[in-house]
């Protein structure tokens, strides 16, 4: 039995030996396995502190959220959506602008600026397009610009910040000047500040840039299709109108007919007369259907008369910028 142990105890001593022997021989690999993981690692932590978007100290706008132009109360701008694509270095940003008031906006005095919080050799265009909204994109913006701030300006008048003057006796007036300093006061502060922090929540690198042409006619042909069901809308409309109407004609004659049975049938008068009335006020709807389709035809025509100047090139589109720096 003790020969037994010693044979044991000596296969186990060789087997240590073995592995004490093949331990000492590699330690110097072991050695430089563990420092080139701990390099990689630290240099894989650096590279992704240098890349990772950065959280500025501006607060990002949300979208779809309309904001007021300062002390302009009759427009509103709301941004809609913003794409980047990180690989081909540019972002995509849309707005559309509201009158509150029923004033006509012209759109080639809306303005928009972009300034980056980290320098970037960026460009800018912005495309006016229909219903007043407005596409700007930014070539040349590589990742580590930390944030994008948009200045939205409304050179349009405000009307409603004007007084109404009395003329003096010499045909002067007592406050046209001030009515005048205050509206320029007022044009001066009609600016709205997107602020756009750089996140990957929005970076698609299949989004494709186009040219100022597709996104125009893009805009357009999507117009024409919202006019369009438009059209049908008020179409359908015109067709229960139609229907009310027959229907208030099939009841009177009813009426009429049944009352020669009757001695006294002043209610029936009264149906009549409020069948008579529900027939004009259904015309009236035609009639003012018909105006609004009409309407959308015209602006439709209109849309494609644009579309056929973009394509041919007589269509002027507003000159790139460069980018400022965010202070």
């Amino acid at each position: 039995m003790l020969d037994k142990l010693k044979r044991l105890r000596g296969a186990w001593q060789k087997k240590l030996a073995k592995f004490y022997e093949w331990h000492t021989e590699h330690a110097m690999q072991r050695k430089l396995i563990v420092s080139g993981t701990l390099v990689a690692i630290m240099a894989a932590l650096l590279i992704g502190t240098k890349t990772a978007p950065k959280q500025s100290r501006f607060t990002n706008t949300p979208l779809n959220a309309q904001e007021s132009f300062g002390q302009n109360s009759s427009a509103t701008i709301a941004m809609t959506s913003r794409q980047y694509n990180a690989k081909k270095h540019f972002m995509v940003i849309k707005f559309q602008v509201q009158a509150s008031s029923g004033q006509v906006i012209n759109p080639r005095s809306i303005k928009l600026n972009a300034s980056t919080l980290q320098h970037q050799d960026a460009s800018y265009q912005v495309l006016p397009l229909a219903n007043n909204s407005y596409v700007m994109v930014i070539s040349n913006l590589k990742p580590g610009y930390q944030a994008l701030q948009i200045v939205a300006t409304n050179k349009n008048p405000d009307l409603s910040q004007l007084t109404t003057a009395d003329e003096d006796y010499d045909g002067t007036s007592s406050s046209s000047s001030s009515a005048v300093s205050n509206a320029n006061s007022n044009q001066a502060k009609n600016k709205y500040k997107f602020i756009i922090n750089e996140s990957d929540k929005f970076i698609d690198n299949t989004l494709v840039k186009k040219s100022q042409k597709q996104y125009a006619v893009e805009s357009f042909n999507g117009s024409i299709k919202n006019l369009n069901k438009s059209i049908d809308k008020q179409q359908a409309a015109i067709k229960d109108y139609q229907a009310q109407i027959t229907a208030d004609k099939v009841g009177i004659e009813q009426i009429q007919k049944d009352s020669q049975y009757k001695a006294d049938d002043d209610s029936g008068s009264d149906t009549i007369r409020s069948a008579q009335s529900d027939i004009t006020n259904q015309q009236a709807n035609i009639d003012q259907a018909n105006k609004k389709i009409a309407k959308y035809q015209e602006q439709i025509k209109l849309y494609r008369k644009q579309i056929r100047d973009i394509e041919n090139g007589s269509y002027r589109f507003i000159a790139s910028k460069s980018t400022g720096e965010l202070k």
